[in-house]
């Protein structure tokens, strides 16, 4: 019996320095920096930012574009979705970015300790079904990761989205924070009983602090000002565009690691 092929995978292969699979994902582990350099050039600012879940790169090439100074590196599974956005990025020419056909649960098998500056993740699947949960990606094994692989220092963290309420519960209960007053355009049926949420992980409070939360992010002047400075400032996804067509709420976390 014949095995179906992935045309989007063979295709990726147009783009060998700009897409890594299999196992040249973890090529550059340690040495991002200087190959930033390389590719960059003097005006590189030593600072390189990790977003999970690129999709088809489009929110991924307005910030590279908008801050061609900074490294970017992209990572999902999907080889169509990564193949559209390697095209993307080949064709406005973009020399700090890069993508990766991976997982993010390889985070520290990717990056070297103290290699990253920031991690995204933006709108994880939510594997809100009970046989889910414990696929969350936002749990003790991956942030511990995170972690280790976090520069440290001003602005060093993990930003989150999502547009599940569900989700938003579960990171806030991880760090021992109680619920927000949930606003009436919340989905009640995403919300997750008490007792299926994590206890709260004294090993990730000592790892981190919660800088920044937010129930309702684009109706947040508090938290769009707390995020004014990072790269992704006032870029909307075309997902979360979506949502705010429907006018419902984007749920905003920030986990900055402690020195």
């Amino acid at each position: 019996m014949s095995t179906r092929r992935n045309i989007f995978a063979e295709r990726l292969a147009e783009f060998p320095d700009l897409v890594l699979a299999g196992e040249r994902v973890f090529e550059n582990r340690g040495r991002w920096r200087e190959l930033f350099r390389e590719r960059i050039g003097a005006d590189y600012d030593d600072r390189l930012i990790f977003e999970v879940g690129c999709s088809e790169g489009d929110a991924l090439c307005e910030i590279a574009t908008k801050h061609p100074k900074t490294a970017f590196v992209g990572v999902d599974w999907k080889f169509k979705s990564l193949y559209l956005a390697a095209a993307k990025v080949a064709e406005r020419g973009l020399r700090n970015a890069m993508l990766l056909r991976g997982r993010a649960q390889d985070v520290a098998k990717i990056f070297a300790p103290r290699e990253l500056d920031e991690v995204w993740v933006f709108h994880p699947e939510p594997c809100d079904k009970p046989k889910e949960l414990q696929n969350r990606l936002i749990a003790e094994p991956f942030l511990s990761d995170v972690h280790a692989v976090l520069r440290g220092g001003p602005g060093s963290a993990l930003c989150l989205k999502t547009d599940h309420a569900g989700y938003y519960q579960w990171v806030l209960n991880l760090f021992g924070l109680p619920d927000p007053a949930w606003g009436l355009r919340v989905k009640l049926r995403d919300l997750m009983r008490r007792e299926d949420l994590p206890p709260p992980s004294d090993a990730l409070k000592a790892m981190f602090d919660v800088t920044s939360t937010s129930a309702d992010f684009w109706n947040d002047p508090v938290a769009v000002a707390h995020t004014s400075t990072r790269a992704f400032a006032g870029i909307v996804t075309p997902f979360e565009r979506r949502f705010r067509v429907k006018r419902l709420p984007i749920f905003y976390a920030e986990i900055a690691r402690r020195a």
